[in-house]
């Protein structure tokens, strides 16, 4: 019996040192997880290998394309919910007014549209030029993406309107009638910028 272990262990210790001196590209396992047909790439970051890893989650068992449900569809739309613009203009008024030049914000998004009034701090002798048109479009982008049509005013009448109409959204249950509303707003601000 003993001799018969010696042969083993030492076939058993030339094939490790042969598997480690080997030229070839040591064999990559799957995790448990992964789909049998997953392969990697070499050059692949470890983000790349793990998405390649995974199985492909856009068909369901009948080979048809998952439909996101409401609650999972990404923001490309914009506001669509009266829910989701409340939400999105709490956010987007705390982002500008972190912002040293700006004392308050009133905001209001309806679909892709969205109207700021700023009330700037009295320190700040600027008004609203391109660089702080950038800065405030950004914010709103870091909060909720697919708002494109932005009209941004510091006259005060206008940030009254915008206000009552932020506080109107609060009761709201259709969109509707606040898109309708800013709109009105946004050519105002596009009137008086003009």
């Amino acid at each position: 019996m003993k001799k018969a272990l010696i042969p083993l262990c030492l076939l058993a210790i030339l094939l490790t040192f042969s598997g480690c001196a080997s030229k070839e590209e040591p064999m990559v396992t799957a995790s448990p997880t992964a789909s049998p047909t997953a392969t990697t790439n070499p050059t692949d970051s470890p983000a790349e290998a793990l998405d390649d890893m995974l199985p492909d989650m856009t068909t369901d068992a009948g080979d048809e394309p998952l439909t996101p449900t409401a609650s999972e569809q990404p923001a490309a739309q914009g506001v669509t919910s009266v829910s989701d613009a409340r939400k999105a203009i709490e956010d987007i008024e705390d982002e500008l007014e972190r912002l040293s030049e700006v004392d308050e914000a009133q905001v209001v998004i309806a679909g892709n549209d969205a109207a700021v009034a700023l009330e700037f701090d009295s320190q700040y002798q600027g008004g609203i030029d391109d660089r702080l048109r950038e800065i405030i479009k950004e914010r709103i982008g870091s909060v909720i993406s697919g708002v494109n049509n932005i009209a941004i005013t510091s006259d005060a009448t206008l940030r009254d309107q915008l206000e009552t109409l932020g506080d109107r959204l609060e009761g709201a249950a259709d969109m509707a009638d606040i898109q309708n509303e800013l709109n009105a707003i946004i050519n105002k601000i596009n009137a008086a910028k003009a």
